[in-house]
């Protein structure tokens, strides 16, 4: 009967360690791996904060920030509960990849126009960059 039990608590083990995964490397857990792309650096015109919300899934704070072309933006990733990404809706302007809290992520706009962007594993997680 102990062998049975050793058993079930080492795949259920298993199966959480698996599902935990590098979350730097994952893209919203479709087993690719995911290179970050469209980062800048400098002083940011705006930061957005990561953050938890009263659902549960996160949320960006806030929401819409509007910078001038050749502005920074950053996202301080400070969720301790899950980990997010900031995608843009195009999937190829910028891509921070799976974050969890304490990282940073900055892109340096250089051009105007209205970026939209969601993170990758929380569908209602939307936001807004107004270049002009």
């Amino acid at each position: 009967m102990s062998v049975w039990k050793f058993a079930i608590v080492a795949a259920g083990t298993a199966l959480v360690l698996a599902g935990c995964g590098n979350s730097g490397a994952d893209n919203g857990g479709s087993g690719q791996s995911c290179t970050p792309k469209g980062g800048g650096s400098g002083t940011a015109a705006q930061v957005v904060k990561v953050v938890n919300n009263p659902s549960g899934t996160g949320k960006y704070d806030p929401q819409t920030v509007s910078v001038k072309t050749g502005d920074t933006v950053e996202w301080d990733f400070q969720d301790s509960a899950f980990s997010h990404s900031v995608t843009s809706d195009d999937n190829t302007t910028f891509d921070s990849c799976l974050q969890t809290a304490g990282a940073k992520f900055q892109v340096t706009f250089s051009t105007a126009g209205s970026f939209p962007y969601h993170c990758t594993i929380h569908a209602d997680m939307t936001g807004t960059v107004k270049v002009g």
